[in-house]
């Protein structure tokens, strides 16, 4: 009577012909384990998110023919001597450090240069000064070569999909007297994208 009433209500409710084909429940008595996942996922699989971003740095040059300048060209008269497109959309914290350089060559030449960076980005109507004016100068007749060279950095900058920054040469003063050759400008860029709160 005791098996009838108890007994039996503990036994599993199932067939007894399907036997062969039940899978046995799950051992309970195991425990289960965390699991690290930096031990498990190879690194070259990892996230950028599991590591701290660190800084970057992206380099980008532009090097033209250069120009000449012909005996009284008129004063005022302004000329691209290097020009490069950048483009920063994907920058949030950072800054560009331009390294500008070019000889100039001169044949019984008397001339006031300026040479001034600008930048101008797609919404801008006119460019903006990146660099003071730097001034190269002879009020006497010259014949001789020499390199000029300047450092800018622009820390103002948002992120642009297509901003250009071009080195202008501005003849100030007077006309130029002789021939002026400015030679192999190059114009060179370095993204700095600061996450580490250096700069």
């Amino acid at each position: 009577m005791y098996n009838r009433l108890f007994g039996m209500s503990c036994r599993p409710n199932f067939s007894y012909r399907s036997a062969p084909n039940r899978i046995p429940p799950p051992n309970l008595s195991i425990q289960a384990k965390s699991l690290n996942h930096n031990q498990h996922i190879p690194d070259n699989q990892k996230s950028s998110k599991d590591s701290p971003p660190v800084d970057q740095v992206l380099i980008k040059s532009s090097a033209m023919g250069g120009i000449i300048l012909p005996e009284h060209t008129d004063k005022n008269a302004t000329y691209n001597v290097a020009s490069l497109n950048m483009n920063t959309y994907s920058y949030r914290n950072f800054l560009i450090h331009f390294n500008f350089s070019c000889n100039i060559a001169t044949a019984g030449a008397r001339m006031h240069l300026k040479f001034q960076l600008l930048k101008q980005g797609n919404d801008q109507a006119i460019p903006t000064p990146v660099s003071s004016s730097l001034v190269y100068s002879r009020s006497v007749d010259s014949r001789e070569t020499n390199t000029f060279s300047f450092v800018a950095f622009d820390q103002d900058s948002m992120g642009c999909r297509n901003c250009n920054y071009s080195v202008f040469v501005e003849i100030m003063g007077f006309d130029t007297l002789g021939t002026v050759m400015i030679t192999n400008p190059v114009l060179i860029a370095s993204i700095i994208e600061n996450n580490s709160g250096i700069v």
